[in-house]
């Protein structure tokens, strides 16, 4: 297991973030520093508190309102300009939909990070925005339960088609997160995995950073190869070469959540997923070997005891 965070990782880790936004595994052209403001101003305390997105926590009062669409496309959106002024009278409607909460619903509905969508906004860039902000509170394009996990203690699905990561106990949905995988489809496999490895300072052995030295990639877990699941610029859905990026307060929740060994399926589209957890539920049953036939006219010498 790789060693606790301690609260002096704090400054590491905010040099990190700021070397993976402007080059990383995504190899994009560095990025404006303001954009790094809501990755790096935070407090003393534990990362994963100071930057866990509103949504998480529990809204004012239950109401039928807030139930999220049992499809994750089911209440619809627009593609089109909204507004800053358009954001901030959402929680007119909805206490629970403050501008910062606001911005998190767009960020995964768009598979971009949130600063991206502060300057799509700026920019008056088109984009995919609710047709009801309240029908996406919790919204999350992942299965909320598989039943054919329930057996398993823990189990993180990527799937590519979304783009999307989902953490599981047992089942049960228990995280997820809008992700960057490979530029290049092909760039990021399909296939039943595990975690190899687990590095909360990883540095790339195959990337540079815009200052020509190894790429950090922090809080991450090796899938495959040279393949991570970690901190990344979530530019769009497709912008990595390879690896699995997703926000800051997501990828140190997955990385303290996962353990060695914890199975990793990534997936084309939900569509394979019965097909692949089949496979993967027979994975350790494998069948009795075959005695070798005879050869004519001979005895088959018995194996070395």
């Amino acid at each position: 297991m790789a060693e606790p965070l301690i609260p002096g990782m704090r400054r590491f880790a905010g040099f990190l973030i700021i070397l993976v936004s402007v080059a990383g595994c995504a190899g994009r052209p560095p990025v404006d520093m303001r954009q790094l403001d809501e990755l790096t101003s935070l407090p003393p305390a534990a990362v994963r508190e100071s930057d866990l997105p509103e949504r998480r926590e529990a809204p004012p009062e239950k109401s039928a309102a807030r139930k999220p669409p049992q499809h994750p496309f089911q209440k619809g959106f627009t593609r089109r300009v909204i507004t800053e002024a358009e954001i901030s009278k959402l929680s007119a409607k909805d206490p629970y939909l403050t501008p910062t909460n606001a911005m998190e619903i767009l960020a995964r509905l768009n598979i971009r990070a949130k600063y991206y969508i502060a300057e799509d906004i700026k920019n008056k860039r088109p984009i995919k925005v609710p047709n009801d902000f309240r029908a996406y509170i919790d919204w999350t394009a992942m299965p909320q339960s598989i039943a054919a996990l329930s057996g398993v203690p823990k189990l993180i699905l990527v799937v590519k088609e979304i783009p999307f990561i989902g953490w599981y106990e047992k089942g049960k949905l228990e995280g997820d997160a809008q992700i960057c995988i490979g530029k290049q489809s092909p760039w990021t496999k399909a296939g039943i995995y595990e975690v190899l490895d687990k590095d909360a300072r990883h540095i790339s052995n195959s990337y540079p950073n815009a200052f020509g030295e190894p790429a950090p990639m922090p809080w991450a877990l090796r899938v495959y190869d040279r393949v991570w699941i970690h901190t990344g610029d979530i530019e769009q859905g497709n912008c990595s070469h390879g690896c699995i990026n997703l926000p800051l307060a997501n990828s140190v929740a997955l990385f303290e959540w996962a353990e060695l060994k914890t199975p990793v399926i990534i997936v084309e589209s939900l569509r394979d997923l019965d097909a692949v957890l089949k496979k993967f539920k027979s994975r350790g049953k494998p069948s009795p070997p075959q005695k070798p036939a005879a050869p004519a006219g001979k005895e088959v010498r018995k194996a070395n005891r």
